[in-house]
């Protein structure tokens, strides 16, 4: 258990750590493509190690420089068989997307992971995977890993889909981008684009009308240099930070602001919160500078499908309903239980240890403008790094007694949080 001393305000520049989303696709679609391409500035947290460790198992190579790595590649076509069980750690990304990059290798793979991971859904992936022909074996009835992906020709398919996931989708588009023939899938709603983005700049053909996205598979994909910009799932934690401490002024640099990642802007605005973005710069993935100060704001009702854009914001947004004018309300995120952790039960269960009036749906949650404090709270982590993160502000923020348990679990996503916190402390 941790304790903190009560911060009073946060004023500063914060340079968030890169993007997670991207810099796992990079270490993959890199590790595809064939020839020598180099990642520039990606995030080195456990998940991201974990697929970086996966595409090596594969025959990849990964040579560090100051500032990233060269990778060095003969292709998806030329991918070895790992000698031993690829494990994903805590990374449902890995996992998921790995499932469609190695289902048409025509090799015998195994993929594992923590507890954690071992208890989260696999058949979202192995079920439309198998459509296109993929043999799997998994454990639960092939819902869970460790899963067994068996040498197997895949073709094409029209998939539709079942859950709003880009996980889902880039491990179709990844399978789809080696088979033979024309794949299409089509979402139920629009989430975040980094695959068909990167996919394309390798040389993939992708096309997008409306929700269903094409792809013509036995793709040549070619080597090519990729910067990768912050995170705006880290952002937000800052963003979330200045509306929590009194007197904040922030500056976040270099934030990805890709408009399928960045739907938290959007929450802020139906709340009548004020920020500003400067600098802004880049092509297919913008990024730029975003200026925010505390300040009054209202509660807001978050549903529908906008939801998929800002999964991982939404412990961070429902926590902001303590501070706010009113309630914040958010549905149709049932997705959230099947996380790192539940989520919605770990941000409940911490809210209510410091006295907050709150209500739980099986989809959602309700947070009340909080109106007494227990400075005795003992906050849980539930070993999820944004649950924690969450947690730490809280206990910073509110003072007292207050202690978080396993706070390092925030290095899977953030791992100088605690030291660019500090920073910034008033």
């Amino acid at each position: 258990m941790t304790a903190f001393k009560q911060v009073k305000s946060l004023k500063g520049t914060v340079r968030v750590p890169s993007d997670k989303s991207i810099s796992h696709r990079s270490f993959m679609f890199l590790s595809m493509a064939k020839g020598r391409g180099r990642i520039i500035d990606p995030l080195l947290s456990a998940d991201t190690k974990a697929t970086m460790a996966a595409m090596q198992a594969m025959g990849v190579t990964f040579e560090e420089t100051v500032n990233g790595f060269v990778v060095t590649s003969q292709g998806y076509k030329d991918f070895k068989e790992p000698e031993n069980v690829i494990d994903c750690m805590n990374s449902g990304t890995t996992a998921r997307l790995l499932t469609g990059v190695y289902a048409p290798s025509g090799k015998y793979i195994v993929l594992t992971g923590d507890a954690s991971l071992r208890r989260r859904p696999m058949d979202r992936v192995i079920i439309p995977l198998s459509q296109m022909g993929a043999k799997f074996a998994a454990r639960d009835n092939g819902r869970c890993l460790p899963l067994t992906i068996m040498p197997s020709k895949l073709h094409s398919a029209d998939i539709i889909a079942e859950t709003k996931s880009a996980q889902v989708k880039s491990a179709i588009l990844l399978a789809g981008v080696q088979a033979e023939g024309i794949t299409t899938y089509t979402e139920k709603a629009v989430t975040r684009n980094h695959t068909e983005i990167m996919l394309s700049a390798l040389g993939a053909k992708i096309t997008t009308e409306g929700l269903k996205i094409t792809v013509e598979g036995a793709a040549e994909l070619n080597a090519i240099d990729i910067v990768v910009p912050g995170d705006f799932s880290s952002a937000a934690f800052f963003l979330g930070a200045a509306l929590m401490f009194e007197g904040s002024e922030l500056m976040l640099e270099n934030v990805g602001l890709n408009p399928t990642r960045s739907g938290m802007l959007k929450i802020l605005d139906d709340m009548g919160v004020k920020y500003t973005i400067e600098n802004e710069r880049g092509g297919a993935e913008k990024l730029g500078d975003i200026i925010i100060s505390s300040q009054s704001f209202s509660g807001c009702t978050v549903e529908g499908d906008i939801i998929p854009n800002i999964i991982d914001e939404l412990p961070m947004i429902a926590t902001l309903g303590l501070f706010a004018d009113s309630p914040v309300t958010i549905r149709n995120a049932k997705e959230l239980r099947v996380k790192e952790s539940d989520r919605i039960a770990a941000t409940l269960y911490n809210l209510n240890a410091l006295g907050a009036e709150t209500e739980e749906y099986e989809d959602g949650m309700k947070v009340y403008p909080i109106k007494n404090i227990n400075t005795k709270a003992a906050l849980k982590s539930f070993e999820d790094h944004r649950i924690a993160m969450v947690a730490i502000m809280l206990a910073k923020r509110f003072g007292g007694e207050i202690t978080v348990d396993n706070i390092e679990c925030v290095d899977v996503s953030f791992p100088t949080f605690m030291e660019t916190f500090k920073s910034l402390e008033d």
